[in-house]
């Protein structure tokens, strides 16, 4: 009875944690970077990707830990687990595509910056070769 009481709260939280993580990414992406917060928030269409992914995982977790049993059915617990693996790498894959957005991003607003003083640099340790 214990274990069937902690396996339905494991399953509870998985659940709630990935509801939670999809709705607010979707709700971020939804407003289509009018919510945005801080200067580096925009479009990013493949975040809800990845929340609609988060979804699908915690509900094949849970479905995993109530349906799929090993010896009764080990091609089935392969199969799942195969596409848990899956989706678990191309969720990595949107993150690295984050980044490097995220990256490519700040780079283009420093441009900008040194572009909008004219290229020259003004600070403590700016090349003074004119000065003396």
């Amino acid at each position: 009875m214990t274990e069937g009481v902690l396996k339905f709260a494991a399953c509870s939280a998985i659940l709630a944690t990935g509801v939670g993580v999809a709705g607010y990414y979707a709700w971020k992406q939804a407003a289509g970077g009018r919510g945005a917060v801080g200067p580096l928030d925009g479009d990013r269409p493949w975040r809800r990707l990845g929340a609609g992914i988060c979804l699908v995982l915690a509900v094949m977790f849970v479905l995993g830990v109530y349906v799929v049993d090993i010896p009764d059915r080990p091609r089935v617990y392969a199969t799942y687990w195969l596409v848990m693996l899956l989706l678990v790498m191309w969720l990595c894959v949107l993150a690295t595509k984050d980044i490097w957005y995220t990256r490519e991003l700040i780079l283009r607003r420093r441009q900008q910056r040194h572009a909008g003083r004219g290229g020259a640099e003004s600070g403590p340790g700016a090349d003074r070769s004119d000065a003396g």
